[in-house]
């Protein structure tokens, strides 16, 4: 039975959403809110880049698409991602992610002392790494010494299914509001009151609705596809599976058949076999 997709209703939609995620952290100060309550910075002001960002080198290769790309005063690169399904692979999209940010960053020729300082923030609805923190920050030293290796990129991996609140109270309000989905609860912060009006205002923007629901069908597309795709390839792979394994069987009862009207030696020659392969088949091993 093929794979049901269902599209949620723009006034429900839940903050993990791709889509919502990107309209509230598009706007300029609750995203400016966030970063600085996650980092402990100031930012005077932020630049958004492009709309999930879209980096493809070729049609040959894998596509990365960043649901909000931005810029400080400063130049240094914020990439801030929702991640609402379990994915055991997170630390090496990261990887991926930082390499198409990089290119993007350095132009041909430049040198690489030009690079921006860049930070990758995953927003988690699950614990990636089940240590029970609100907030992990990716941190590498040189072997056996306690000497930093930096290269001026920042990882951080934030957990809305935390039990180790080790966050400002902004930040767990904004991790409260994409676990719970509440949008009628009295947040402290103006990160968290924020986010939850700009929600309010998503879900009810009729105008906006069209847009959401372009970009949901679209996306419900491409996963039927990939659903499709998989089951093709999936199915190819089991039916050429189940000729070799055929074509094997009906070769023993083929070579079982001959039992007591051949040699062994002439079998082994007729069908290609080892005669140790023969002999197995007619059990005289």
């Amino acid at each position: 039975m093929p794979k049901q997709y269902t599209i949620t209703p723009l006034s429900e939609l839940p903050l993990r959403n791709d889509f919502m995620f990107s309209q509230v952290m598009r706007t300029e100060e609750i995203c400016r809110l966030f970063l600085e309550s996650l980092l402990g910075i100031e930012i005077q002001r932020i630049e958004f880049l492009d709309r999930q960002k879209d980096f493809t080198d070729s049609y040959e290769y894998h596509s990365i698409r960043l649901d909000v790309y931005l810029k400080d005063e400063q130049g240094t690169v914020f990439n801030v991602e929702i991640q609402a399904d379990r994915r055991d692979n997170l630390p090496r999209r990261v990887r991926f992610y930082q390499s198409g940010i990089d290119r993007g960053e350095l132009p041909k020729g430049a040198d690489y002392a030009n690079l921006s300082e860049s930070y990758i923030i995953f927003i988690c609805d699950f614990d990636c790494f089940h240590i029970g923190k609100a907030v992990g920050e990716r941190a590498a030293f040189l072997k056996d010494t306690d000497v930093p290796y930096e290269d001026g990129s920042h990882v951080f991996f934030l957990n809305s299914r935390y039990t180790e609140a080790n966050a400002s109270k902004p930040i767990l309000e904004f991790l409260d509001l994409v676990r719970t989905n509440d949008v009628e609860k009295l947040y402290e912060t103006p990160l968290g009151q924020m986010a939850r009006e700009r929600m309010q205002e998503v879900r009810s923007d009729k105008e906006l609705e069209v847009s959401y629901m372009t970009y949901a069908q679209k996306m419900m597309d491409e996963r039927r596809i990939g659903y499709m795709d998989g089951l093709e390839d999936g199915m190819e792979k089991g039916m050429e599976k189940g000729i070799e394994k055929g074509m094997e069987e009906g070769l023993k009862n083929a070579v079982a058949a001959l039992k007591g009207v051949l040699d062994p030696t002439v079998i082994a020659e007729r069908f290609k076999m080892s005669l140790d392969q023969v002999m197995d088949i007619l059990g005289q091993k």
